[in-house]
């Protein structure tokens, strides 16, 4: 994401994501004519674009394990993005067959809200993604809950005129914030958060949501409300599942329903 093929001279080239004419201190003082060659790329758009690099954080028990193996069967969910990853604390699980990722988990408490005080352990799953590094080729990184229904396809259609920016989605009038069924981030806010995220306010009785939309704030991330792009019961935008806008639909905690709303959303995706 965000390379550049720069002209050395007319017998070589390479990518880079910057250039400045004349002697290069780091190539031995040679002088480079930072001739672009090419269109700056946005990213491994493998299905879609704009390209689009998902991962979900789950228990290895419980019905979020069936969930998304449901999802993995169906290929969708964040199956259906160009790449994805599966991370969860202390422990893996496989789901069809793929190992998860193992992070450093961390005691979950109650948050200021009245609900789960996760942002220890999610700092440590946004550190693993920093880490495994499949965030730096796509223009934006989404967090998906196993419980929401995701549709990645509808989600391209929000994402299109923000590819290049520096931006984050709050998702939810009620509060103002993200709603952390379905977080997204573009890869200048990723790469904001991956150099200075150890400068956000981190406090361990916040939920992961609220920290991520304090600390994007602090990292003077530009905010787009996008009140339509998830449907959900718990921030009142949920109407049904076949709302063609919203990209996700949320809170589905068994697996019957889980697939019925994912295949009535496809199927008013798909006329």
């Amino acid at each position: 994401m965000d390379m550049q093929c720069y002209e050395k001279t007319k017998y070589w080239a390479t990518c880079k994501r910057s250039c400045t004419p004349g002697p290069d201190e780091y190539d031995g003082n040679a002088t480079w004519s930072c001739r672009e060659l090419g269109p700056r790329s946005f990213g491994n758009a493998i299905k879609g674009y704009p390209a689009v690099y998902c991962f979900a954080v789950f228990q290895t028990t419980g019905y979020e394990v069936d969930l998304l193996n449901a999802a993995r069967e169906k290929e969708g969910g964040i199956f259906a993005c160009d790449e994805y990853s599966l991370l969860t604390p202390d422990g893996t699980v496989e789901i069809r067959g793929e190992q998860s990722t193992k992070f450093q988990g961390a005691p979950i408490v109650t948050s200021v809200d009245g609900t789960a005080g996760n942002t220890r352990q999610f700092i440590n799953a946004w550190n693993k993604v920093v880490e495994i590094g499949k965030w730096r080729n796509h223009a934006f990184t989404v967090k998906v809950d196993p419980d929401a229904v995701f549709l990645p396809q509808k989600l391209r259609w929000h994402l299109g005129e923000f590819v290049g920016k520096t931006m984050f989605v709050v998702n939810c009038p009620l509060w103002n914030m993200i709603y952390g069924a379905l977080e997204i981030f573009s890869f200048g806010a990723m790469e904001k958060w991956a150099q200075q995220g150890n400068t956000c306010n981190s406090p361990d009785n916040f939920g992961e949501d609220k920290y991520m939309t304090q600390c994007m704030d602090h990292l003077q991330v530009s905010r787009v409300n996008d009140w339509g792009v998830v449907g959900d019961k718990l921030c009142g935008t949920f109407t049904d599942c076949s709302a063609l806008p919203a990209a996700a639909f949320h809170p589905f905690k068994d697996t019957w329903g889980w697939v019925d709303c994912w295949q009535t959303a496809m199927d008013v995706y798909q006329r």
